[in-house]
């Protein structure tokens, strides 16, 4: 039988390459590029098709040994990673049954959802079925990644600010703590192209890493300075006339309280605290507002002190320069005009109020119904069809899990995980394993046991991004990509859809899933384009719709001045700071002298690692043995004073706990400065207790405790950039199996 090349799409990480799939005979051949046309975005978008290593890793990926291949029930206690093969029809009635109980004693809010679209997963269903069973408690990487920056850029505008892609009149573009060489292919490609044509590049990151390499300027700062450092910039901008008059008079709300706020961060007192020099920063300033248009990339200001007003200096930038929805500039994206977007699908309207109003948002007062709904009011200025609540607000996942353990504000009883792993990817890893013990139910689905599974009572088979239909986009980046099914899913692999509609269909949501298959769903999400999924696919699986630049000259902004907001009315309203500001944020348990001396240097995490997506690929060949161990970077000079070299292993540690990796020198951090990759565990060790695959070993996420840190009051985002640590040799060099010294809450034994 001739091979088949099916149009599929990937969600190995974020970017959902549009792919083909080469079919032989039923089973998996290859991957390669689909060019769709001959523009410079699709001969790149082939170029990182082809060179990418996890498709190389993609085989090895779908027949993996260690997939999860059938419903498996827990015998005997949690985490000894004992398991009974049972049915489907078992499970959901089981799951159904229990979810039931806990809703009827405790109320639908004490079963907590927590799950990851990043893999490619319909998560617009696990929205339908949580509004429909009328929980308000959803966790992901809102607080971190994503939710607080759309959020904020809603507030402010009306709209997205976000993907803005670099295009032909693009003259500068500003990297913020973000690497794209790793985490994001077709903007470094881009990036690349546009520098042979000019193309000024600023980068702002702690560490030397590909970008700053290219770049026109480099500025270093100190972790966790962000605010100062763009606030200083701003004052160079309005100081010295740079700002574009014009806008900021016609479409801008409080420019008058922005000049005054930023007169306190002159260049020379920021140099103080950000460790920049003051040339450096009038230079980037300058360059930035003079090559127009421009644009800003970065995401990590979510994980820094300060992150609210971070953000909002980042926001403000392009707005009073002129580079805000101009073609080139920073883009406003409203919702695809068309198709059905997943918040409808999710039938957000049908959580009742007085469960919205039980969200478990902790420290945070942003990410909430309150808030949304405020911000949707005003959007509808200019749309009617603001941006999806399931991508922007989230329960807040510490305070969710402190619930799970003490019953306040109320008990937390029930917990469903989809494609997620909060064991390695949620802060105070001791706390979350505490939480889990302590509640009635908690299933899994996953495509491999995670630690975070081996804690489960059910672990459910999914089937992959290439064993099932995948539409993507829509809500916050207008358009839409999909692909068909390229193989059918083995053994007892079910997709997700399937899932969350069995168990609704049991819980009495019958009316609400008419569709049978994830096929027939997507038929009911293009159906507004007039055409069928399969139809969508087969015209090539992408549609995006023409931007229409400076939307606000037609319709105006969608806030309640009808203006962009540099003077915030939303944050105002919460009894936040209304402009961005930098406060000097120490944690509490750092602030004595003796643990400040004992605590001398400042962790960063979070950077990303090209063949990895998170904790994710571990398992796989390919990747792994192009980054087999945890890579902790350290100043050579740093490292010579504690008497550890390049390649030694080393325990950071902070009072939370303690984490196991292998040093690299490097010159390119501060020499009070080491960065931690994260997302560490190993697939291979035991699964059982208390190894829980090495959960404990390098998981960074053991030494970051954000209770006793200094969370975003606005936002109640935590902090993994700016953290007070130290560093020192492991004394054991070799085969790392066990460490022993580390007890079951992350801490050292010893004391």
């Amino acid at each position: 039988m001739a091979d088949q090349v099916k149009k599929g799409v990937c969600g190995l990480c974020i970017q959902h390459c549009f792919i083909g799939v080469r079919v032989r005979n039923g089973e998996f051949v290859g991957i390669e590029p689909v060019q769709i046309g001959d523009s410079p975005a699709a001969k790149r978008a082939t170029s990182i098709v082809k060179g990418c290593i996890k498709n190389r890793a993609a085989k090895e990926f779908l027949y993996h040994p260690m997939r999860v291949n059938y419903p498996q029930k827990r015998v005997g206690e949690r985490g000894q990673d004992r398991w009974q093969r049972i049915t489907w029809e078992q499970a959901l009635d089981e799951i159904a049954e229990k979810l039931k109980r806990i809703a009827d004693v405790y109320g639908p809010e004490a079963v907590l959802f927590a799950a990851n679209a990043e893999l490619g997963t319909p998560d617009e269903f696990r929205g339908r079925f949580q509004n429909l069973f009328g929980s308000p408690n959803y966790v992901a990487s809102q607080h971190i990644c994503y939710g607080v920056a759309q959020t904020l850029a809603l507030a402010l505008s009306g709209s997205n600010i976000f993907l803005s892609p670099i295009q032909s009149e693009t003259r500068c573009i500003m990297l913020l703590a973000t690497n794209p060489a790793q985490s994001n292919r077709p903007l470094w490609l881009q990036i690349l192209d546009a520098r042979k044509s000019g193309l000024k590049l600023i980068v702002i990151d702690p560490r030397r890493t590909e970008s700053t390499r290219i770049a026109d300027i480099w500025l270093q700062p100190r972790p966790g300075t962000d605010a100062a450092l763009l606030l200083s910039m701003m004052h160079v901008i309005i100081t010295e006339g740079l700002h574009n008059r014009e806008f900021v008079q016609q479409y801008c709300y409080g420019f008058d309280q922005l000049r005054e706020r930023v007169k306190d961060y002159p260049p020379e007192k920021v140099s103080h605290i950000t460790r920049v020099p003051a040339d450096r920063i009038r230079e980037a300033a300058r360059l930035y507002a003079t090559s127009k248009p421009a644009i800003t990339w970065g995401r990590a200001l979510e994980r820094v002190p300060n992150t609210v007003s971070a953000l909002h200096a980042k926001l403000l930038l392009p707005a009073m320069t002129g580079n805000l929805d101009v073609r080139g500039g920073d883009r406003m994206n409203l919702p695809h005009p068309s198709a059905v977007l997943s918040g409808e699908t999710a039938l957000s309207d049908k959580l009742p109020q007085e469960q919205k109003a039980k969200m478990i948002s902790g420290k945070g007062k942003f990410l909430t119904w309150p808030v949304y709904e405020k911000i949707a009011k005003n959007i509808k200025r200019v749309t009617p069809r603001p941006a999806s609540p399931m991508w922007l607000m989230a329960a807040h996942p510490p305070s969710v899990f402190r619930a799970m353990i003490t019953g306040k504000p109320y008990p937390v009883k029930g917990m469903i995980t989809v494609s997620h792993n909060p064991l390695v990817c949620n802060p105070n890893t001791g706390q979350i394993i505490e939480a889990m013990k302590k509640i009635d139910l908690h299933v899994a689905m996953d495509i491999f046991m995670t630690p975070t599974c081996q804690l489960a009572d059910y672990v459910l088979p999914p089937a992959s991004c290439l064993e099932r239909p995948v539409l993507f986009g829509g809500d916050y980046w207008a358009g839409l990509i999909g692909g068909e099914a390229a193989l059918t899913p083995r053994y007892e692999r079910k997709t997700e859809y399937y899932f969350w509609r069995e168990l609704g269909k049991r819980l009495g949501q019958d009316e609400y899933w008419p569709w049978e298959t994830l096929e027939e769903a997507y038929d009911h999400v293009v159906a507004p384009l007039g055409i069928s999924f399969e139809q969508f696919v087969a015209k090539g699986g992408v549609d995006v719709p023409r931007h229409e630049f400076k939307k606000y000259e037609r319709l105006g902004f969608g806030t309640r001045t009808e203006k962009f907001e540099l003077y915030s009315t939303v944050l105002e309203e919460l009894g936040g700071d209304p402009l961005p500001s930098y406060q000097d944020s120490p944690q509490p348990r750092f602030s004595s002298a003796k643990i400040a001396s004992e605590y001398p240097l400042t962790l960063i995490t979070g950077g990303r690692i090209l063949q990895y997506h998170h904790s994710g690929s571990r398992q796989l060949k390919p990747c792994r043995q192009k980054t087999p161990d945890p890579i902790a970077q350290l100043n050579p000079l740093t490292a010579a004073t504690l008497g550890i070299g390049d390649g030694d292993w080393l325990w950071i540690e902070t009072p939370s706990g303690r984490s196991k990796h292998k040093c690299r020198h490097f010159e390119g951090i501060a020499s009070d400065v080491v960065h931690a990759q994260h997302g560490w565990w190993f697939p291979e060790e035991p699964g059982a207790e208390p190894s829980l695959h090495g959960l404990w070993r390098s998981n960074i996420n053991v030494v970051i405790d954000e209770e006793h840190q200094v969370p975003d009051p606005v936002s109640g985002s935590w902090t993994t950039n700016g953290i007070a640590c130290k560093v020192y040799r492991a004394e054991d060099q070799g085969e790392l199996i066990e460490t022993s010294d580390v007890n079951r809450s992350g801490k050292r034994s010893d004391g």
